[in-house]
């Protein structure tokens, strides 16, 4: 949660906006920001949606840590094959990942960054971890179940998704989720435009 912190403080200082000014523009409190600055509170996805919708920048904004291209064994984590084409390639061992404050899932970015047309995530997902909070967004999404039992709640409607099922829905509908049962969830999430 402190990277979040350092990379929220980060943003808004770049943008030339004080503390009480984004609590403006998001109606959350000057504290509650301060708080998230510093590593000491655990914002809820809504929470963090508003701040990143504030700031003008996808929520995955807000995750990201420079990352060296170089992987541990030298390799470089993604390439363009030719001057010709932007062909990239993520490296397993490479990929970036996206801690969310509060919570024990992993999620890993698949594109090389948030600056295309479309983002792609795995999400690795413990029993009982949730999106309490209906958000909303621009654009499209698409998710495909790994493995385990996923819950997706779109608008009013609630969807149980099983290994190998897939959902798909305009983001602008409320939704949210959480893992059903009590084993691990692995799921692949597709968003168009980039939002997170």
């Amino acid at each position: 949660m402190v990277e979040v912190g350092r990379q929220l403080r980060a943003l808004r200082q770049r943008q030339g906006l004080t503390l009480q000014q984004l609590a403006s523009m998001t109606d959350l409190s000057r504290s509650f920001i301060s708080q998230i600055e510093v590593g000491a509170a655990n914002p809820s996805v809504g929470s963090l949606k508003k701040v990143a919708d504030a700031l003008g920048v996808p929520i995955g904004s807000l995750f990201e840590v420079d990352l060296s291209e170089q992987s541990p064994n030298g390799a470089r984590s993604y390439q363009n094959r030719s001057p010709q084409t932007d062909v990239r390639i993520v490296r397993k061992d490479c990929r970036k990942t996206l801690s969310w404050p509060g919570r024990q899932w992993q999620t890993y970015l698949l594109t090389p960054d948030l600056q295309r047309n479309l983002e792609v995530l795995l999400n690795e997902l413990a029993p009982g971890d949730t999106v309490d909070e209906a958000y909303t967004h621009e654009g499209e999404e698409f998710g495909f179940v790994l493995e385990g039992r996923y819950e997706v709640t779109v608008g009013d409607e609630i969807f149980v998704l099983e290994e190998g099922d897939s959902i798909s829905y305009p983001s602008h509908l409320p939704h949210k989720m959480r893992v059903v049962g009590d084993t691990l969830c692995r799921t692949i999430w597709v968003i168009t435009p980039p939002s997170f």
